[in-house]
């Protein structure tokens, strides 16, 4: 394919090209990418945004975004630089080899988004559109070897590729595998794949959340790595179109909220709850499970009907150590359009708990006048643990001690180790303090085994274990 040497700027603004419009703030921060020059009138935004007046022109390999909502990321920014690199940039390769430029988002909903961007950009050039061969689900294979590949943001999918673009889109949410630091792990697979294209990019494009992370990292080094461009600018001066007003109720309805979604400020008020590290110290690996022994048990269910798990969960403590050990856990996926059956799950429920001599069950508020009638039934006790703020801090609590001091062994078990390390605390107006699961995880796991350990901290030690029978002590 032959193309005109035009930089990225002309070839947006090209209204046979990719006919876009740029905000001063967005042309800014393309130029400062790519190493053009800056016009007079953009010196204050570049001096604004990076923290340092226009130097002289450099292209960055990588650089970071870190902007407000509906500032222009996915659209402006995100989605320009991989037509600019897909159609334009010539890169060295092999016979038989592909370029990829790659978009990797939180899930398929978000990739989808960058991706209709990017098709809509396509379709309406004359110019871009006669040099698309085929076009798939989540592919576009282009007439120069180099394929637009979307996907969600794994490291797996990015093995045996020849990457020479990268667009994360989101990247301070991404929360989608069972480990503890996607972002790092993904950029870790990606780097190795784009090293041998010396005009290989690599553009995080998101707004901030909490102050860890990758973005974060790239945001707090800003004036140490001179080979990373981080771009930090809100929402109105990215992209004055959006209502000023829009902005000033969305300020008045939450202070906090608006000064990390729209200001682009990272949350002093969001910190991840126990670190990875400690977690991970606490894992017996191998272990999925404990055999029943001459111990007194504690149980706890996550009672969830619609969309969320049920789950389950068992512990002890070791007499002579004080030692705390998850036993069991198990989960049972329910959907909006087939829930949980109780009919199904507390028989399973009960079956365990007689392995285990325990007759009483432990749960939240929430559906618990149904949960006592079918538990009852089942022969099962019941018993209601009432959720709050401030009960939910010290159950959490206890559970965050334990694993810190490394006094609980955990299970080698994914879901619910992933879902520790997603714990998130959030500080509330008035100091108090929010617990739970972030943006795009779950905790349905870390409540049943919470809780499990904080009633078994309630319960004397003494007591005689008894294998199968459901006496109503737990």
């Amino acid at each position: 394919m032959t193309t005109p040497t035009i930089d990225i700027i002309q070839a947006i603004k090209d209204p046979n090209i990719f006919g876009d419009d740029l905000s001063p703030a967005q042309e800014a921060g393309l130029r400062t990418l790519y190493g053009l020059p800056i016009p007079s009138d953009q010196a204050a935004l570049v001096r604004r945004c990076t923290g340092f007046p226009p130097r002289k022109p450099k292209e960055f390999r990588e650089g970071a975004f870190i902007c407000g909502r509906r500032a222009g990321k996915s659209d402006r920014i995100a989605a320009n630089i991989a037509l600019y690199e897909s159609f334009f940039r010539k890169h060295k390769l092999s016979a038989g080899e592909r370029g990829v430029v790659l978009l990797l988002a939180q899930n398929m909903r978000q990739a989808k988004v960058v991706r209709g961007y990017i098709e809509g950009k396509i379709e309406r050039s004359p110019i871009l559109s006669g040099h698309v061969d085929s076009s798939r689900a989540n592919e576009i294979d282009l007439d120069n070897k180099i394929t637009i590949s979307i996907h969600p943001a794994s490291f797996r999918s990015i093995r045996g590729l020849s990457v020479v673009c990268c667009i994360c889109d989101e990247i301070a949410f991404w929360w989608t595998e069972g480990y503890a630091n996607p972002d790092v792990e993904v950029l870790r697979a990606v780097r190795p794949s784009m090293a041998t294209f010396p005009n290989a990019k690599l553009v995080m494009a998101s707004s901030p959340y909490a102050m860890n992370g990758i973005l974060y990292d790239a945001w707090r080094n800003r004036k140490k790595d001179k080979n990373v461009l981080v771009w930090h600018a809100p929402t109105m001066l990215m992209n004055p179109a959006v209502p000023k007003r829009f902005l000033e109720n969305e300020k008045k309805r939450d202070p906090e909220n608006y000064r990390r979604e729209y200001g682009a400020e990272f949350s002093e008020a969001v910190s991840a709850f126990i670190p990875a590290e400690a977690i991970q110290a606490c894992v017996v690996e191998g272990r999925t499970s404990v055999s029943p022994s001459r111990n007194r048990y504690c149980a706890a269910i996550d009672a969830a009907f619609k969309g969320d798990k049920f789950t389950f969960a068992i512990s002890h403590r070791e007499g002579r150590t004080g030692m705390v050990v998850v036993d069991h856990l198990q989960g049972w996926q329910g959907s909006r359009s087939e829930p949980v059956r109780l009919g199904f799950v507390i028989p399973e429920i009960k079956s365990v708990l007689q392995r285990f001599g325990v007759g009483r069950v432990y749960g939240d508020q929430f559906g618990a006048e149904p949960l006592k009638q079918s538990f009852g039934a089942a022969g099962i006790r019941f018993e209601e643990v009432t959720f709050t703020q401030n009960s939910k801090a010290d159950i959490f609590g206890l559970l965050r001690n334990l694993i810190i001091n490394q006094k609980i062994e955990l299970l080698d078990h994914k879901d619910s180790l992933r879902e520790l390390r997603g714990l998130e605390v959030e500080l509330l107006p008035g100091g108090n303090a929010r617990i739970g699961h972030g943006r795009q995880g779950h905790d349905d796991y870390a409540d049943s085994l919470a809780l499990a350990v904080h009633q078994l901290s309630k319960m004397k030690i003494s007591g005689t274990w008894r294998p199968s029978r459901l006496n109503g002590r737990g």
